[in-house]
């Protein structure tokens, strides 16, 4: 059983072009998870963040023969053949009991603490131009074997530029569900206003 918590808000401007989405596999017996993260400066961008995750979560939903790469392929041309979207990252992956495997592009990250192994950044090999909704992204796929227990966080950047790598190892090994995801907002927000600074989206998926 894969116990799943999830958090999204905007930062530094009104609207959250973050965008995710988080499903049972074909199976039922895994989750499949889709994150991106639009690119701001530029008009379009949480359109293109949406589109990218609706045609990869459909993708990965309705055929596992589909490999990763094929299947984030598939949402950039979407993106690209939509007039009014932009530019975004995209991170897609399925996560069974004792598995992970995916692909991306961009700057959001999808990472691992797993047993009594070191934390690994599973997207640390990721292009990050060209973006996704260009027509010519570049996925690098990923792969591990989980060993039990193990936590699974996909993030937009907001998450891990804010409050950084050694603060989100160490939430993630002494903390779970909500309490781990309050942990890394505090992190992230700006001590004053309590604000984030970008848009921040957490998607984190633990083994019992």
């Amino acid at each position: 059983m894969i116990q799943t918590y999830t958090f999204s808000a905007a930062g530094g401007h009104a609207a959250n072009e973050d965008a995710f989405v988080l499903r049972p596999d074909a199976n039922k017996e895994g989750r499949v998870v889709a994150l991106a993260d639009g690119q701001g400066g530029r008009a379009g961008g949480a359109r293109a963040a949406r589109l990218a995750c609706e045609i990869a979560g459909q993708h990965a939903t309705w055929d596992e023969s589909l490999g990763w790469v094929e299947i984030l392929t598939r949402a950039d041309v979407t993106v690209a053949q939509d007039h009014e979207a932009g530019f975004t990252t995209l991170v897609g992956l399925r996560v069974c009991a004792d598995r992970v495997v995916g692909a991306s592009c961009g700057d959001s990250a999808a990472a691992v603490v797993c047993g009594e192994q070191a934390p690994r950044v599973l997207t640390s090999r990721q292009f990050k131009n060209p973006p996704v909704g260009c027509g010519a992204a570049t996925f690098v796929p990923f792969e591990m074997k989980l060993t039990r227990p193990w936590k699974l966080l996909a993030i937009t950047d907001g998450v891990w530029k804010y409050a950084g790598w050694e603060r989100v190892w160490d939430c993630a090994a002494r903390l779970s569900g909500t309490e781990l995801i309050a942990e890394l907002q505090s992190a992230a927000q700006l001590v004053l206003t309590g604000e984030f600074q970008d848009d921040f989206t957490v998607v984190l998926l633990e083994s019992e």
